[in-house]
């Protein structure tokens, strides 16, 4: 019998030991993998196992963190947590990957765990499904919103910055009567393939990826955080408020620390321990900008021969200080109680105090002042991220999205195969007609094919008819929805219809995380001269009606996904197009674009639609092997090496029998067991040069620009319905629906 070693590493791979194993006969490990799954499009494969038993022994108990007495785990997390092991088969290792323990059984069945084992790249998605965007490590975190680094951000790329600030119109403008963009019209967005890389990275893994290094998906950027705004959570985990119990005497021109020693009575509170209250300073959790709201109550001058007092409140940042409020002639004979807020905006870790000083304006000096007990202060984040305020990127990106959220609409827009070298903590991964190696690299696999164990030819039939690619649902993208309102379809939205053979009805390929955005003619921050105006993207107002512009910028709209470019716009003539920026004229434009617009080209056709989309780009050529290819399941004799070496970039070629004869890619392979003899089931699929699908170029991409931008549609005509002279009914073409409906009866 062939030995076998389920070995438990640490995070650095070093051996912590082997778990003790029993009746392994019959192999519990079997071994399925795969890399995609044609019959649906959504999903993507990796490496996973059955669920299997190890005894609860000693050795198992301390490997496994003694997760079988639930009152001793020193850390239940890391009994918990998912460990790195590897299978070893006969000396041979046959996979790499993590077991999390599931049960423990005492008695109840056999003394047991109940282990569950994970392979591949089920790691690294699960991994991402984890990691939120706004806690991803990014380069160049902390920047200050200011005109120099908007301009210096934007005249850079995605090997220096992850991000970029372009002109998106949200509505709102401050200045737009003298048609110009201030720094509050710049946003950060997000290079895609920064996130991407940093996510993935953070998590321990490497990337090998040509279409993410390519200029294009370099320019990639999205729009996460249509609010520039710290989120909710960061500012609640700044609050700080403490009071004074006793009061502080401080002498004549003397600038003295008030320090507030309580913070824990109610409604007194410093839940993640910012505030010090020996020595009256506050940490700053994060680089940001804070507002300190202050009561304090000032009374017995000590040596006063006139009325009047002047004070002076400060805030300070590492002693030095960064905004006041001076309150001139109080009077010493009452109780003076004095409000305010005051603001700083520094790095994190900076140590924020609130000082207090006081002159006479009297003839003779005062001595000393008290400030009295129930004075308090209270320090929390500023939510509005202002010009000239510094901020770190990850906070403004709001709780919810994950990296695999990023991942899973980047791989449904560019039809992408990954495949994940455990080994070397590698993903791999490039859009479908680009992610197989060449057939001069192909396995050779006829010798390992069972001829006598029969096999099964199979065509695709699984899916609907009708196959439907599209952005997520708009929301709050009235610019937008006017468009589709008036077209009566979903803008960048394509359908590709399939043979005669499948099934009516539709499978729905849509991204989870963005949705389309539509450009337009930036009138706002451009020239009078309507030759000169630039194009961008936009989000506010309704179609054909231009007139309306908020007050209020749109801020809870979906997150967008553009190509950024910062360059120079061409209008008909050949003349260069100018934004009105910070008050001055410019013909370099950091703008956005989502498919060629208003004779701005785009790079990349982000929609699904047209001879350059998405769909005729990265799926028309698969989806012609779909349709008129199939898959080969068929038994092969496969050792360990051939499953433990298996790179499915690799193409598998087969010389006979004729009839199946030629190269195909592996989708699984299924039920491996390497402790017996027996045969492996493997599906593969044809890879053939079949050409690619006829493209349905009714489903045009975007409208005239000169329409979208203000021009009535031709009225609708309605048919009357008559009786001799007598009208019966009327009827018009519902703008909405496209449908004729009655409008008389």
């Amino acid at each position: 019998m062939n030995d076998v070693v389920i070995r438990i590493l640490d995070t650095s791979n070093n051996v912590l030991g082997d778990l003790d194993l029993t009746n392994f006969t019959d192999f519990p490990l079997v071994l399925t993998k795969g890399i995609v799954n044609l019959d649906n499009l959504k999903a993507r494969t990796g490496t996973y196992s059955k669920t299997f038993k190890v005894p609860n022994t000693k050795n198992n108990s301390k490997l496994l963190s003694n997760v079988d007495n639930i009152n001793s785990r020193k850390d239940y997390r890391d009994a918990l947590n998912r460990k790195q092991c590897v299978i070893i088969v006969s000396g041979t290792q046959i996979d790499k990957g993590f077991i999390q323990v599931g049960k423990v059984f005492d008695g109840f069945e056999l003394d047991s765990y109940e282990l569950v084992f994970f392979g591949n790249n089920i790691d690294w998605v699960k991994g991402a499904s984890e990691l939120k965007l706004r806690d991803i490590n990014y380069k160049n975190n902390t920047q200050d919103y200011s005109k120099s680094v908007i301009n210096t951000v934007n005249s850079s790329n995605s090997d220096v910055y992850d991000n970029c600030y372009p002109y998106i119109s949200k509505g709102g403008n401050e200045d737009i009567g003298s048609l110009n963009a201030q720094v509050r019209d710049f946003y950060p967005s997000f290079y895609i393939r920064s996130i991407i890389e940093r996510g993935l990275n953070d998590l321990g893994w490497n990337i090998s990826s040509s279409f993410l290094e390519s200029t294009h998906i370099k320019r990639l950027a999205c729009d996460l955080s249509p609010s520039f705004t710290v989120a909710e959570d960061v500012i609640k985990d700044s609050v700080s408020r403490a009071e004074l119990t006793s009061s502080l005497e401080f002498g004549y021109l003397d600038t003295e620390i008030v320090i507030f020693d309580d913070d824990s009575t109610l409604p007194n509170e410093d839940l993640n321990n910012h505030y010090n209250t020996s020595t009256g300073e506050y940490t700053l959790p994060a680089t940001g900008r804070y507002n300190v709201d202050y009561s304090l109550r000032f009374y017995n001058w000590v040596g006063i021969t006139g009325t009047l007092v002047n004070v002076t409140i400060g805030l300070y940042s590492n002693g030095i200080l960064k905004s006041e409020s001076i309150r001139n002639n109080l009077n010493q004979d009452i109780v003076n109680t004095l409000t305010g807020t005051l603001s700083v905006s520094d790095n994190i870790n900076a140590k924020i105090t609130i000082r207090v000083s006081f002159d006479g304006n009297i003839s003779s000096p005062v001595s000393s002042g008290q400030v009295l007990d129930d004075s308090f202060f209270r320090v929390q984040r500023q939510s509005e991220i202002i010009e000239n305020n510094t901020f770190n990127l990850n906070e403004i990106i709001p709780s919810t999205p994950t990296l695999l959220d990023v991942i899973n609409d980047f791989t449904r827009m560019f039809n992408i195969y990954y495949w994940t070298d455990v080994k070397t903590k590698t993903i791999y991964f490039e859009p479908r007609d680009n992610f197989f190696e060449s057939k001069t690299n192909s396995l050779e696999w006829t010798n390992k094919l069972d001829i006598a164990k029969g096999y099964e030819v199979d065509y695709i039939s699984s899916y609907k008819r009708n196959v439907e690619f599209k952005y997520k649902d708009l929301n709050n993208d009235e610019w937008l929805k006017g468009w589709q309102d008036v077209n009566k379809r979903i803008y960048a939205r394509y359908n590709h219809v399939l043979p005669e053979r499948f099934a009516e009805g539709t499978n729905t390929v849509e991204l989870g995380l963005f949705s389309a955005v539509y450009s337009h003619k930036c009138v706002e921050v451009s020239p009078v001269d309507a030759n000169l105006v630039f194009t961008s993207l936009k989000v506010w107002n309704e179609y054909i009606n231009p007139e309306t512009t908020p007050s209020e910028r749109i801020t809870n709209y979906n997150p967008k996904v553009f190509l950024f470019n910062n360059g120079t716009q061409l209008n008909v003539s050949g003349g260069n197009r100018q934004i009105k920026k910070f008050g001055s004229l410019e013909t370099i434009i950091p703008y956005g674009i989502f498919e060629t617009y208003n004779n701005t080209t785009s790079d990349i056709n982000l929609s699904f639609t047209g001879d350059d989309g998405l769909f005729n780009t990265y799926y028309s050529n698969m989806f012609k092997n779909i349709e008129e290819g199939g898959r080969l399941i068929a038994y092969f004799n496969l050792n360990s090496s051939d499953v433990d070496n298996l790179d499915f970039r690799k193409l598998v070629y087969i010389d006979r029998p004729s009839k199946v004869s030629g190269y195909y890619l592996i989708e699984q392979v299924i039920d491996f067991n390497p402790l017996t003899d027996s045969l492996t089931k493997v599906s593969l699929f044809k890879f053939e040069n079949l050409g690619s699908v006829a493209i349905d170029e009714t489903q045009e991409g975007n409208n005239s620009s000169e329409t979208d931008n203000g021009n009535t549609p031709a009225p609708l005509q309605p048919i009357y319905v008559e009786d001799g002279s007598n009208l019966i009914e009327v009827y018009i073409e519902n703008p909405l629906t496209g449908l004729i409906e009655p409008v008389y009866r």
